[in-house]
C-alpha cells in the first residue's frame, strides 16, 4: 500500500475512532451535563424564590408582633365579655357619681357583628341636668367605647327638690370582643 493511501487509511480510521469515542462516550456526558446544569439552574431559581419568601416570612412576623401590639393595647378599648360586666359597673359609678339615681339598668342580649358584639344596655336616669351633663363627660372620657345613640329627657313634674328635675331614658352601648381564635393563622 502506497504511503498517501494509507495516510487516508489512518486518517479514516482517526475519524471513526473519534465519532465512534464521542457517540458512546462523551455525547452522554455532554447531554448528563446540560441535564445538571438545567437542573442547578432551575435550584438556583428555587433557592432565590426560597429566599424572597423567606425575608418576607421574617417581615411578616414582625408585622404580626406589632399588630398583637397593638391588638393588646386595642384590647382596653373594646373589653372581653367577662370584663364587660365590670365596666357596666363602672358606669353605674359614674351615674352615682354624677348624683344619678338609677331607676333601671337593664343589660339586653348581645347582638354580634364581625368579630365584636354589641352590649346594649337600657336606663333610665333621674337627677338634674349638670348631673347628666358630668355622666356623659365621664363615658365621653372613658377608656373604653360607650355609644349612647338615643337618650329622652323629659322633666318630673311638681318636683321642688333641685337634684331631682329630670329623668333621662335611653340606651348605653358598649362593645365585647367576639373570639378571634383561629380565624388569623399563620402556616410556618
Amino acid at each position: 500500500m502506497s504511503a498517501p493511501a494509507r495516510h487516508c487509511l489512518y486518517i479514516v480510521l482517526i475519524l471513526a475512532l473519534t465519532g465512534m469515542w464521542y457517540t458512546i462516550y462523551q455525547k452522554p456526558r455532554n447531554e448528563e451535563l446540560a441535564a445538571v446544569n438545567n437542573s442547578n439552574e432551575k435550584l438556583r431559581v428555587q433557592l432565590q424564590q426560597a429566599a424572597t419568601v423567606r425575608a418576607r416570612y421574617d417581615q411578616y412576623q414582625i408585622d404580626l408582633a406589632e399588630l398583637d401590639a397593638r391588638l393588646a393595647s386595642l384590647r382596653t378599648i373594646i373589653p372581653t365579655e367577662k370584663e364587660a360586666a365590670a365596666f357596666l359597673r363602672t358606669v353605674q359609678d359614674m351615674a352615682a357619681s354624677s348624683n344619678l339615681k338609677i331607676n333601671l339598668f337593664k343589660p339586653n342580649a348581645l347582638v354580634s357583628r364581625d368579630f365584636y358584639s354589641d352590649w346594649p344596655v337600657e336606663v333610665r336616669l333621674e337627677g338634674n341636668y349638670h348631673g347628666l351633663g358630668r355622666f356623659f363627660e365621664m363615658i365621653s372620657k372613658a377608656t373604653r367605647i360607650v355609644h349612647v345613640p338615643t337618650v329622652t329627657i323629659n322633666n318630673i313634674q311638681d318636683q321642688t327638690d333641685p337634684k331631682w328635675t329630670l329623668t333621662a331614658n335611653g340606651t348605653v352601648t358598649t362593645y365585647v370582643q367576639g373570639d378571634l381564635s383561629g380565624q388569623y393563622t399563620i402556616e410556618e
